[in-house]
């Protein structure tokens, strides 16, 4: 193969760009002798997959059944030769080092890329070397697309939320008193590496004993297939999780059960119709005996920018350097690193032409938040 070396450098460290953000970046090629070419073509392209099998049926009727979903959300192709062919009238590319610069804009309204068990939102670049006559030899890796959300553009997240709930208990009929559990949250938007303060308040007017009270923060990602008819598959992950004592018959207590919000994608809205993320809160009175437990859930947001009214707990100081990588951001706040993500499971691929494509995880933005209070949860 005369194609010895092919490389995508963006302009950005961990290749992590925004719906809307223009790519730069260059194409190194090496090759071993002359190559005859009809065109170096840089296509990109974002789409995402879902696929899943499942039994149906019975006896001789029983058969496994494949679903699956494709949404394209946008493709772009350059000939990177194209100056090179006007200029010359030819497309032949010599023995050595070659470099090719390019630049892309991406479209506005792009869902955050995902990697998981049963599908992905995935972005690709693509180099292809074409030749006549023969098979054109490619190259792919992956990069970042993160779906910019304001959290101070949705007023309702502001808004301190209360879940008030109870639950009465029973013995053969007659009630035996009745746990009364309430949560507190001052908002119900956040970002990755923040805190979230939770106050949850138990009064056991029973004599039943509750032995611990849960919170967890829980990721739901939801699946959706088109064919060979819509179906829906549906995974959970607890990401975020503490626990407290619980409280004894007749007593009542206030605990503290602040989260810290670990390396997440972001909340999914209307841009993806085949992979949607979403999140929640969820508050277990975890209750002796028979008895069912108690819970409390509130829908949280993740985005990408924080509420104004939290840039008090950051601990570095502001800066005037300015960072390209970084989402739009205020004088009060540094701009977010970018970290990878836990793959909770992968889709298992095999793409010979892909850099590294089983090894990729996706990198979202991180807020450096008080340490101090991350040691105390």
């Amino acid at each position: 193969m005369s194609l010895k070396k092919c490389s995508i450098i963006f302009d950005r460290p961990h290749a992590v760009y925004y719906s809307g953000e223009t790519i730069t970046g260059t194409v190194n090629l090496t090759l071993d002798k002359n190559k005859l070419c009809n065109a170096l073509m840089i296509n990109l392209l974002g789409m995402a997959h879902c696929s899943w099998s499942e039994t149906e049926g019975t006896g001789d009727d029983e058969k496994t059944v494949t679903y699956t979903g494709n949404e394209q959300y946008f493709t772009t192709s350059n000939n990177l030769m194209a100056e090179q062919h006007m200029q010359t009238g030819t497309s032949d590319l010599i023995a050595g080092d070659h470099k090719f610069n390019f630049t892309i804009i991406l479209p506005s309204a792009l869902p955050s890329s995902y990697e998981g068990y049963y599908g992905y939102v995935r972005y690709t670049a693509k180099i292809t070397l074409k030749r006549s006559f023969k098979m054109d030899l490619c190259y792919k890796t992956i990069f970042t697309v993160v779906s910019h959300i304001d959290l101070n553009g949705m007023p309702t997240l502001k808004l301190p939320i209360l879940n008030e709930t109870q639950k009465n208990f029973y013995f053969f009929c007659v009630k035996k008193g009745t746990l009364y559990m309430t949560v507190q949250i001052p908002f119900s938007g956040f970002v990755s590496g923040q805190y979230m303060p939770v106050t949850c308040n138990l009064k056991n007017d029973s004599k039943v004993k509750i032995e611990c009270v849960k919170a967890g923060l829980i990721k739901t990602i939801v699946y959706t297939a088109t064919h060979p008819l819509t179906k829906t598959k549906t995974e959970t992950w607890k990401v975020a999780r503490r626990e407290s004592d619980g409280v004894g018959r007749g007593e009542e207590k206030t605990v503290d059960l602040t989260l810290h919000v670990p390396v997440l994608p972001p909340s999914s809205f209307k841009t993806s119709s085949v992979i949607k993320v979403k999140y929640e809160l969820i508050i277990t009175a975890v209750v002796s005996g028979m008895h069912s437990n108690l819970k409390s859930i509130t829908p949280i947001i993740i985005g990408t920018i924080p509420i104004h009214s939290n840039y008090q707990t950051y601990i570095e100081q502001p800066t005037s350097s300015y960072d390209p990588s970084a989402p739009p951001a205020y004088n009060e706040m540094m701009p977010p690193s970018y970290e990878e993500a836990a793959v909770d499971k992968r889709m298992k691929e095999s793409h010979e032409e892909w850099d590294h494509s089983n090894e990729f995880s996706p990198r979202y933005p991180v807020y450096n938040f008080d340490v101090e209070k991350k040691k105390e949860i």
